[in-house]
């Protein structure tokens, strides 16, 4: 056994294409297959084989660090001398180019091999979230074409993605489950870092409910979900699962390190003993121990059940060193916060699927008031639901009602603003025959008519001062008397008002009754204009272009570059209400299956733009800028109208690396193409 030191002098160190012309140059020298398997690199603890070339990439060794081969084999001083030589040279030797590129070839061919049989969808975007490989099972779980996707952005062509969330956040979302179309699929979506930037992003995901239709048993659908959750989520330090007896059914290669150099048999029972296991077996209590194991550090053990069901299914056992207390504490508290975290949304969420469903978004905003209603439906209390006007007030009041105890009940809509004042009297608390004149019989009000149910008072704000008054009463005694009747009528009836004044001011201005307002602000409820919540916005585009395809009888199924742009940069006055207008007439104005900048109206494609042309306001004036000053703003605005770098140049009179060479200066790469319009 012989080995020897070496320092890696390469320019960017141990890279794919150095470690590949390594094994080709030990393949020249060594003959014999079983001395070259018997040779490995050892760094930072870790022993590699040297002919594993995608793991000695992975250990990423740079330029000036050290390593060390150890030859289990005898080798020959004169190859160990040429390797070393060949390591600590700065120059590369491509002698063996030829099997070299054959060594890399068949790797690369491999990984691709790999990832095309995955039976997982894989999309992996850079940083501009631009699709740059998507493979065959992507493409049949999305039913689009990856020449439809590959170089488009994801949050356009994929509106579900939320990879833009990761690539701002550089947060991994584990496990999150998505309804796609008739599927339910189980997606993972994390950030590719390079030097801790942020290049780009990965989503991993699956068809479960394949699963789920060929599962026997929907418990053993929740025990694999279970199990997988728990070993996601459970410390990186060592960690097992087992079967109902304690025998070990999955080993990290950590405590399968420890069993084997113990010679503990593959059962929780060789770590903590019969009788500590018992107390989990038989009453389904976690237990945490200090453990001794014989010439190892003292391991802080945890060993926990795993209940599907309320039915015993095994154990998760979990075990971290002593010495590295202080940081498991740390990482005890962080996942303390992240469950709480994840229960918060959870919580949110969770009613969503019932009676909000009807409400698209996902953006923060909008997912705190909806849990304000969720949490609310279940009592009587009053709510006063505030926002803009075309926000969806009343789909939130509906969603209230129907999660409430009295779906099933009358919803009864009153729109204050549209019955004229004279009226709105009656019309709330009804009338007696010949109450006045015209009133040839009785005729139940608004609230009569909700009784057992709910009421919604829309536009709440515009009631007139002597009318709050009656309202008042109302809301107070609950009960009610007719116009020109004497017998009082008990009410049963939840009262949800809506407006998009702000009370609070006209309380202030002498507009509103103070007393009314305290008595309708028991839960407000605020829901944000669309401006604030723009990252919405491809969602509700997606969700009414399903709607308007099956009412209009079209078949749009994307969009060009720069029309979700467009609408994301338009500020949205009327809000909800106006982009589903918008996205009606533009569909009823398409001419194929894709909607183009030019079906928008002439407001918001305008709006989109005014930022998009060459900044005149340089060659105005006396003062004489830099030459690269003008030659950015030129650049900046013509490469909107073209597709590539090489009908750019065209038509600049440019080559196309030159063209590509300044846009990549000047940071303009976000602006290619995106007012081109093909055909």
């Amino acid at each position: 056994m012989q080995q020897i030191e070496v320092t890696v002098n390469k320019t960017n160190g141990l890279h794919v294409r150095m470690a590949a012309t390594l094994i080709a140059k030990l393949q020249s020298l060594l003959k014999d297959a079983n001395i070259l398997k018997n040779i490995y690199v050892l760094y930072n603890g870790k022993k590699i084989p040297i002919t594993s070339l995608l793991a000695i990439v992975s250990l990423k060794i740079k330029k000036g660090e050290k390593i060390a081969l150890l030859f289990e084999e005898e080798v020959h001083p004169r190859v160990i001398g040429e390797i070393k030589a060949f390591i600590e040279n700065e120059q590369g030797d491509f002698s063996d180019q030829l099997q070299t590129d054959q060594l890399l070839i068949e790797n690369s061919i491999t990984v691709e091999a790999v990832l095309s049989s995955l039976p997982n969808g894989i999309i992996v975007v850079n940083k501009e979230n631009r699709i740059t490989y998507v493979n065959k099972e992507a493409t049949e779980l999305l039913e689009i074409s990856d020449d439809q996707l590959l170089n488009q952005r994801a949050d356009i062509v994929i509106p579900h993605s939320r990879l833009q969330y990761v690539l701002q956040t550089g947060k991994t979302e584990i496990a999150k489950p998505q309804q796609l179309g008739s599927r339910v699929i189980i997606t993972n979506r994390s950030p590719i870092l390079f030097d801790d930037e942020i290049v780009g992003a990965v989503a991993l995901f699956q068809d479960i409910s394949a699963v789920e239709e060929l599962s026997k048993e929907l418990k053993e659908v929740k025990e694999l979900k279970k199990q997988l959750e728990l070993v996601l989520h459970s410390v990186e330090d060592l960690i097992a699962l087992s079967d109902q007896q304690g025998n070990f059914i999955y080993c990290n290669p950590g405590i399968d390190s420890l069993l084997k150099r113990l010679k503990k048999k593959n059962s929780v029972q060789s770590i903590l003993g019969k009788e500590k296991c018992n107390v989990v077996f038989q009453s389904f209590q976690s237990i945490a121990e200090l453990v001794y194991l014989e010439q190892e550090y003292p391991y802080i053990t945890k060993l926990n059940p795993i209940l599907v069901d309320g039915e015993f299914r095994g154990t998760i056992l979990t075990m971290s060193p002593f010495h590295e207390t202080k940081s498991l504490l740390e990482q005890l508290d962080i996942e303390k916060e992240r469950a709480k975290y994840l229960e918060q949304e959870l919580s949110r969420h969770e009613a969503l699927n019932d009676s909000f469903t009807h409400i698209v978004g996902y953006s923060e905003e909008l997912i705190d008031s909806l849990a304000i209603a969720n949490k609310v439906a279940k009592s009587d209390s009053t709510i006063l639901i505030t926002g803009e006007s075309g926000t969806g007030k009343e789909l939130v009041a509906k969603g209230v009602h129907e999660a409430s105890q009295r779906k099933g009940k009358p919803f009864i809509r009153v729109n204050c603003a549209a019955i004229p004042a004279n009226l709105i009297e009656s019309e709330l608390f009804g009338h007696e025959k010949g109450a006045f004149t015209g009133a040839f019989q009785m005729r139940r009000g608004k609230f009569e008519l909700a009784h057992t149910g709910t009421i919604f008072l829309d536009e709440i704000g515009d009631l007139n001062f002597e009318l709050q008054a009656k309202l008042l009463r109302v809301l107070q005694e609950r009960e009610v008397e007719r116009i020109g009747g004497n017998v009082t009528i008990k009410l049963d009836v939840r009262v949800i008002a809506a407006t998009n004044h702000d009370l609070q001011k006209m309380v202030q201005n002498g507009d509103f009754r103070e007393d009314l307002y305290y008595r309708l602000n028991v839960i407000p409820i605020h829901l944000p204009p669309l401006r604030k919540r723009k990252l919405d916005i491809p969602l509700l585009v997606d969700y009414f272009r399903v709607q308007f395809n099956e009412c209009l009888e079209k078949n749009i199924k994307s969009y060009e570059n720069g029309f979700m742009d467009s609408l994301m940069e338009y500020n949205w006055p009327g809000n909800i209400r106006e982009l589903e207008n918008v996205l009606e007439r533009a569909i009823n104005l398409s001419e194929g299956e894709k909607l183009r900048l030019k079906d928008l109206p002439d407001y918001i494609y305008s709006s989109s733009s005014k930022d998009n042309g060459i900044n005149i306001s340089l060659l105005k004036g006396n003062k004489i800028l830099p030459m690269e000053e003008y030659e950015k703003e030129i650049l900046k605005y013509a490469i909107q109208f073209f597709p590539s770098f090489n009908a750019a140049g065209k038509a600049l009179g440019m080559t196309h690396k030159t063209v590509a060479s300044k846009v990549r200066k000047y940071n303009l790469e976000a602006y290619l193409g995106k007012k081109y319009q093909p055909g």
